[in-house]
């Protein structure tokens, strides 16, 4: 809606005032005479929008120790959100990287932030150019992520597996697609045991078999025959065998 507005408003502004829209001439645009009331609609949210928006530099700063800054703050990451929690680092060569890998290990800090302190020397070695030292840091984060219990592990994804499309046999759930007939002929989509055994494993499925009453012998304007016309509008692209064979099943 917001781009529907600033479209109509820059052109009123144009034609009228010429240039780009301002609080000044959306002011002009509703007091003058002869406004109208879309008009004023438009000048009122403009300057609403413009006036009420609050400024970078007044936003209020977050919690300290959320890890967060917004955009225009004064406080300093890492260094000033908690200097009773800072922890000195040292990057400058490897051996360095080792003794501050080693000291995070054993400093008693939450997991969280023994990571990002790591990863705060990472960071600072990379932008020097120092790979050994970025590297040291980053073996550090993984032995460290290696050493938790196995409960804050990430646990894999079980992924469902696709149903098996199946043909022939007793598990048939599926037409053998066939190159000629129409209708039920043409084989292709699923059958009516297939359906089911969806529609069991997705509750609330609307899925139904094909249509495949000829369009001459269906009722115009009832829900089989919008099926019919709704399902062969979105297949016209179908070019594969069981694609041009679901087309004619549905008699498209």
């Amino acid at each position: 809606m917001a781009k529907a507005y600033r479209g109509v408003l820059k052109a009123r502004i144009n034609k009228i005032y010429g240039g780009d829209v301002t609080v000044e001439k959306a002011r002009k645009l509703k007091a003058r005479k002869g406004a109208t009331s879309r008009d004023k609609q438009l000048a009122n949210w403009f300057i609403n929008m413009q006036t009420n928006r609050p400024s970078p530099n007044k936003r209020k700063d977050p919690l300290v120790g959320t890890g967060k800054k917004p955009k225009g703050s004064g406080r300093r990451l890492y260094t000033d959100e908690n200097p009773k929690d800072t922890v000195s680092i040292k990057f400058a060569t490897p051996s360095d990287a080792r003794a501050t890998v080693a000291k995070v290990k054993n400093i008693n800090k939450p997991y969280a932030r023994k990571i990002q302190i790591l990863t705060v020397g990472e960071q600072r070695a990379k932008v020097m150019g120092k790979a050994e030292v970025a590297s040291i840091f980053k073996k550090g984060k993984q032995a460290l992520k290696n050493s938790r219990p196995a409960k804050y592990l990430d646990t894999p994804i079980n992924f469902k597996k696709p149903d098996v499309r199946r043909t022939i046999g007793p598990g048939k759930n599926f037409n053998k697609a066939k190159k000629t007939g129409t209708g039920g002929a043409a084989g292709g989509g699923m059958t009516q045991k297939g359906v089911d055994e969806y529609k069991r494993k997705n509750p609330g499925s609307k899925l139904q078999t094909a249509v495949t009453t000829k369009p001459s012998k269906l009722k115009p304007g009832s829900k089989a025959a919008k099926r019919r016309k709704s399902f062969c509008a979105r297949s016209r692209s179908w070019t594969s065998e069981r694609g041009r064979a679901a087309r004619r099943r549905w008699n498209c």
